[in-house]
């Protein structure tokens, strides 16, 4: 039977859609990020909260990345010192890759309207993606159900328990929180904002 799969980064974006999507299977990629190790451990644990299929799929990019995701310097090519060369459409693409065996149908990615700093955050990005993987073997579409809500509406619309979104890790420089990246500052804003 057709099934959905979300991928889910272990952020609050992804966690929120976990809870109020519940997808069959919930993957998440290990691509050579720095903060790989706690992506995948607030992963297994919202999934395994949520009674949720959870894999990791596992290949080392980190070669091929910039910016602090990779534990490198800042480069000036992004718009945001976390900035990953096509990080999306990599991260889309493994999954779709490995899951089309199962008969999924879709993809659902935690987008929301807070990333469209990044181009591959955008809507317009997604609908590209879905174009692109749906024409190719397999019919499998790429949905950001979220893209046109913030975080903050996200979650207030979902309304995940506190305690899910407690084991959400975001940091984008390290497998530690470090308090002070974007994404360390967005986390504690929206849970401060909607707790």
């Amino acid at each position: 039977m057709p099934e959905s799969v979300l991928l889910l980064s272990g952020g609050i974006d992804s966690a929120t859609l976990a809870y109020s999507c519940r997808p069959d299977l919930t993957v998440t990629v290990d691509y050579g990020q720095c903060c790989a190790d706690a992506e995948i451990q607030a992963s297994a644990q919202i999934a395994d909260q949520l009674g949720l299929e959870h894999e990791i799929i596992e290949v080392n990019c980190k070669n091929l990345g910039a910016g602090t995701m990779a534990g490198q310097t800042e480069t000036d090519l992004g718009d945001a010192p976390e900035w990953w060369p096509y990080r999306n459409q990599l991260v889309i693409t493994l999954v779709a890759m490995d899951v089309i065996r199962r008969g999924t149908d879709q993809l659902l990615v935690g987008a929301v309207a807070d990333d469209q700093s990044h181009m591959d955050g955008r809507a317009k990005f997604f609908d590209l993606i879905d174009s692109l993987i749906s024409f190719q073997e397999g019919d499998i579409r790429v949905k950001a159900p979220a893209i046109g809500k913030t975080t903050e509406e996200l979650v207030r619309d979902a309304s995940p328990p506190e305690s899910l979104l407690g084991w959400t890790h975001s940091c984008t420089a390290s497998n530690a929180a470090c308090g002070e990246c974007r994404s360390c500052k967005k986390r504690q804003r929206v849970l401060t904002r909607v707790y």
